[in-house]
């Protein structure tokens, strides 16, 4: 358990800065009067916040392994979902990023 743990820290901390220089890029779209929108993640149901920045999602999956970590007891469910938040996190920032340097 220990190790599956070490690999959601490491994808957690290697999504941090990433989402950092997102979250900055989209505050600069947004102060030069775009980006209108109201949540990355429009109609999915992987996560409970709703944000226009990617921080708050990072921080909900966060949350959630620190949980695991803390009980040292985790289900399936929760397992799954925890993975497939880091998996949507980890495609949708790669396609940010390819979308702005294009």
């Amino acid at each position: 358990m220990e190790q599956l743990l070490e690999q959601l820290d490491q994808n957690l901390k290697d999504l941090y800065r990433k989402a950092l220089d997102a979250d900055a890029i989209l505050e600069d779209i947004q102060q030069q009067g775009h980006g209108n929108y109201q949540t990355i993640f429009v109609n999915d149901k992987s996560f409970q916040v709703s944000s226009n920045r990617f921080m708050p999602y990072l921080s909900e999956a966060a949350e959630q392994v620190a949980a695991m970590r803390q009980t040292q007891q985790f289900n399936t469910a929760t397992l799954q979902r925890v993975v497939k938040q880091i998996q949507l996190l980890h495609k949708t920032l790669a396609d940010f990023r390819q979308a702005i340097t294009k």
